[in-house]
């Protein structure tokens, strides 16, 4: 075993031990990652908590030189990656984003609040096609204008698992919301985008058929609601609530009624 802080030992040591039976990454005495080869005793299996100690986006560039070479020790099997509100910022994003190779069994990934950008999103979505089991997609509350959006949405369609996906689209044009919308329309698999942002007032809640499948968007802009009904022909519940409590609801006679 060889015990280092110093990034070169690390590299120089996988270069002249081609034999790795463990990998194991610390934060002020928290362990942030640990994998070993299935004989002998494991103390840490699997362990991945980055925000359990220390900085943030320090620790995500140091799991960022562990994680390759954990990975020919043991795939990393994280199903959930919970970064909100971690300011994380473009760098912190693209160095994450350059692991998604590594995390082949990602079902949960939670960046929102993270100061993001057109820059970190574009850089993201280089490497959104590695997530082929991601379910819940969290970009909220970020700072993501139109080429960053555009990038996203090019690569969306890659993500056949995803299910849900929360995008702030202040920051967008008409034109980039309804291509959106428009590659939403031809997600089948897709059950709820909502498109609000965190502080809104008012929020619209709206469900239709896409392609025979029910699906809901949850938005605070009029201008997708008005995009939305162009798209979707085929309404089965619109609500309007103001802060938690619901003004107005109808719902198609089919189903359970909520209102």
């Amino acid at each position: 075993i060889i015990e280092t802080g110093d990034a070169d030992v690390f590299t120089l040591v996988i270069q002249l031990f081609s034999q790795v039976y463990r990998v194991e990454l610390s934060c002020q005495q928290k362990v942030l990652y640990s994998v070993q080869a299935e004989e002998g005793e494991i103390p840490h299996k699997m362990t991945f908590n980055l925000t359990c100690a220390g900085n943030i986006v320090g620790n995500i560039k140091a799991l960022s030189v562990v994680l390759p070479v954990g990975h020919r020790v043991q795939q990393a099997d994280v199903q959930e990656l919970k970064l909100g509100g971690s300011y994380i910022g473009d760098e912190g994003v693209r160095l994450l984003a350059e692991m998604f190779c590594y995390l082949p069994s990602l079902k949960h990934l939670d960046l929102s609040d993270n100061m993001i950008t057109s820059t970190g999103a574009t850089a993201m979505a280089a490497h959104m096609s590695h997530l082929q089991q991601l379910e819940w997609l969290d970009l909220s509350d970020n700072d993501i204008s139109d080429n960053g959006a555009m990038a996203m949405d090019e690569k969306l369609t890659y993500l056949l698992q995803l299910k849900y996906l929360k995008f702030t689209v202040d920051n967008l044009s008409t034109d980039i919301k309804k291509t959106l919308l428009t590659t939403f329309s031809n997600m089948t698999q897709l059950l709820e985008a909502n498109l609000s942002k965190r502080t809104a007032s008012h929020v619209y809640l709206l469900g239709f058929y896409n392609k025979g499948n029910k699906f809901i968007i949850q938005t605070d802009d009029a201008d997708v609601v008005f995009l939305t009904n162009q798209l979707f022909s085929q309404v089965y519940k619109v609500e309007l609530s103001c802060r938690g409590s619901v003004l107005y609801s109808v719902k198609a006679v089919e189903g359970e009624t909520s209102h």
